[in-house]
């Protein structure tokens, strides 16, 4: 995307409950499609059409990583980052996000440890 969302493409971005999921999981740490969908329980295709969706938006990045890609929280501008942050902030408000948050959060630190404690070949190091 070469310009920065409005305020109407953040929140219509935001405004499908699985894309607000997924932005609330990435609030916490960048993850990969598989986890997304085991923290979600969408199939892949799903949450891969919708991670398309906020990328176009400008929410989202990709970081390929050999056959998989990782895919992190990409923060506007002001003022939308203020809008983004708002909506975020009142996600907390919600038990379910709150504990896909955590999960998100959880499984990020797995994977990194994984990766520490492996070399490329999967070998431990």
């Amino acid at each position: 995307m070469a310009s920065e969302p409005s305020t109407l493409d953040l929140l219509t971005a935001l405004a499908e409950p699985t894309r607000h999921r997924i932005v609330n999981c990435l609030a916490a740490a960048p993850l990969f499609v598989s986890e997304l969908q085991a923290i979600l329980g969408v199939p892949q295709p799903t949450v891969s059409r919708h991670l398309r969706v906020l990328r176009d938006a400008g929410l989202v990045r990709d970081t390929p990583i050999a056959q998989f890609v990782l895919y992190r929280l990409r923060r506007p501008a002001e003022p939308l980052a203020r809008v983004l942050a708002a909506v975020l902030d009142a996600s907390q408000q919600d038990p379910s996000l709150v504990g896909e948050r955590a999960d998100a959060m959880a499984r990020s630190r797995m994977h990194a440890r994984t990766r520490v404690e492996t070399d490329t070949e999967g070998h431990p190091a």
